[in-house]
Formats: structure tokens, C-alpha cells, sequence
């Protein structure tokens, strides 16, 4: 993966010669490849927007019930075509890209102690990147070096020089929450309906601060580009899914009946209740002594008889 993703990286550098422009191509292209998932992921969201009222009713319908509860959220989200895990994926494939990019632009910026320039890893000598780094010792592009973090450039330049690292980060922070509210505010009576959701998109922007100023300026850059695009997605892709579909009809499907294969019959509807078969008459149990049976002819009375 850190091989793939430098290799990748240098094949952006020569189409454009600027270390954040080809952080931006590879950025894109990241994101090219996970369009089929983002549109799939913004039209689970869309869903469970408009099918948040009915799970609430399953809620308070089956609140006592845990067992009973899943399985009809199940069944709903089977009748209406929905998985909610689905949503989650583009970021989750995410996760590791932003690892793996912050570990190269380590690797990228390793200094030489003998020469005090960067000695690049991942690299192909020969790549116009390599050749271009190992000249450096600081990654200038847009008037600011990608090497260095926000709480970097403030501890050794003052406010002044960190100020653009600043402004990228509240890029990252306000597109982040414009992403959560796109999708509500098509339907704000479903997400009123949600308080988990809501509260996710009040917090998600906080926690991208504290993670945007510790990370080199370069990863900051892929996360500028890639809320940048997936914003124009969901755009594009709420709008579409709204007038094309409009209000699609809630599916709800019939309780789930339970097989209960030897549980006791309950009572009928005339009140009787069951009766249980009688059990047959056990057998007697043979005493252990064998006595021969006696003929009519050897008893005591039939002797008298014959004396006679």
C-alpha cells in the first residue's frame, strides 16, 4: 500500500509538477474510485432520513421487547431495501488511505542528517519526485510547507506564518459540517426524529480540529479536497434522488410470526384450558420368585373327594 500510494503520488507529480497539486490528483482519484460506494452510502442516508418516523414507532411499540425489536427492524429494513451499514463504508475506506498518506509525506520528508536535505522512502530514484525532494528540505507549495503542522509553523514562525494552515483547517471543519446538514436539511421533520444523528453532526466537525492541526499541512490538503467533493456529491446526488423518487411510499411489513415448536398450548378463546393426556397404567414389576402353578387335580379339595 505505501509503495502503491508513493508510485502513485510521483505519476501525479509529472502530470502536475507541484507537491500539493499532485496531493490534490491523487486526492481525486482516490475519490473517483470510491464514487459507486458514496453514491450508494448518500442514498442509505437518504432512506434512513425518510424512514426514521417509522422506526421510532417500532421503538416504542417493541420497547420492552429487545429480541422482538430487532427483528422487526430487520424485516423493515428488508421491505424497504435498506442497510444501514452501508452509509458508513466510503468513510471507513477512507480510514486507512489518510494512514497510509500521512506515513508517505513522513517518508517523503525524512531528512538526511549528512546533507540536511529530505531523503525520500517509498520512492523510485529515477521519479521526477524523488529528484525534486531530495534537493529540499522543505515541501513549499501553495506559500506554505506541507512538511510541517499548523502547532509547528506556530511554535517556529508565530501566528502570522501559521494563519493559511489555520484557514485550511476551518476549511476542513465547515465542509465537514455542511456535509452532515446537507442530508437533514432536506428533511428536517426525519431528522428531528433522529437526536443520535443530530448530535453526531454537531461533533464530527470538533473532532476533525484537533486531528487537522497535529497532521502535516499535506494530509490536511486531501482532506480539503475530498469533503470538497463529496459534498458536491451528496449535492448532486440528493437532488436527484429527491425529484426522481419524491415521496417513495414506506413499505411496512407484517409482524413476524415466531415458530414456538413445543412451547404448551395456550388457553383457547372459550376459556378452557388444555388437558393433558392420561397416562397409561404402569405395569406390574415381577416380585423375583417363580411359583409353579398348581392343576385343579392336586388341590386339597379334589383329594377329600376321591377318599370318598
Amino acid at each position: 500500500m505505501f509503495d502503491f500510494l508513493a508510485r502513485a503520488l510521483a505519476a501525479c507529480y509529472d502530470v502536475w509538477p507541484s507537491y500539493g497539486g499532485s496531493i490534490a490528483l491523487l486526492t481525486l482519484a482516490i475519490m473517483l474510485v470510491l464514487t459507486p460506494l458514496s453514491i450508494k452510502s448518500t442514498r442509505s442516508m437518504i432512506k434512513m432520513q425518510r424512514l426514521q418516523p417509522e422506526l421510532k414507532r417500532l421503538q416504542a411499540q417493541y420497547k420492552g421487547d429487545r429480541e422482538a425489536l430487532n427483528r422487526e427492524m430487520m424485516a423493515f429494513y428488508q421491505a424497504n431495501n435498506v442497510n444501514p451499514v452501508s452509509s458508513c463504508l466510503p468513510m471507513l475506506l477512507q480510514l486507512p488511505v489518510f494512514f497510509v498518506l500521512y506515513r508517505i509525506l513522513h517518508g517523503l520528508t525524512r531528512i538526511n542528517p549528512k546533507t540536511g536535505d529530505f531523503a525520500p522512502n517509498y520512492l523510485d530514484h529515477s521519479s521526477a519526485l524523488f529528484r525534486a525532494l531530495s534537493k529540499v528540505n522543505e515541501m513549499n507549495s501553495f506559500g506554505i510547507d506541507l512538511s510541517r503542522s499548523s502547532l509547528k509553523a506556530l511554535s517556529d514562525s508565530g501566528l502570522a506564518a501559521a494563519l493559511p494552515y489555520f484557514v485550511m483547517i476551518a476549511i476542513v471543519a465547515g465542509t465537514t459540517f455542511y456535509q452532515q446538514r446537507q442530508i437533514q436539511g432536506r428533511n428536517p421533520s426525519a431528522a428531528a426524529a433522529n437526536p443520535q444523528q443530530q448530535m453526531i453532526s454537531k461533533i464530527v466537525p470538533f473532532i476533525m480540529i484537533p486531528i487537522t492541526v497535529s497532521v502535516p499541512a499535506g494530509v490536511v490538503i486531501y482532506f480539503v479536497i475530498s469533503n470538497l467533493v463529496r459534498v458536491g456529491q451528496q449535492g448532486l446526488i440528493t437532488y436527484l434522488e429527491y425529484r426522481d423518487t419524491g415521496d417513495t411510499p414506506i413499505v411496512r411489513p407484517a409482524p413476524t410470526k415466531v415458530d414456538k415448536g413445543d412451547k404448551a398450548p395456550k388457553n383457547d378463546k372459550s376459556g378452557a384450558k388444555p388437558t393433558k393426556p392420561a397416562r397409561p397404567a404402569a405395569a406390574p414389576k415381577p416380585s423375583g420368585r417363580v411359583t409353579p402353578a398348581r392343576s385343579s387335580a392336586n388341590r386339597p379339595q379334589n383329594r377329600k373327594r376321591k377318599r370318598k
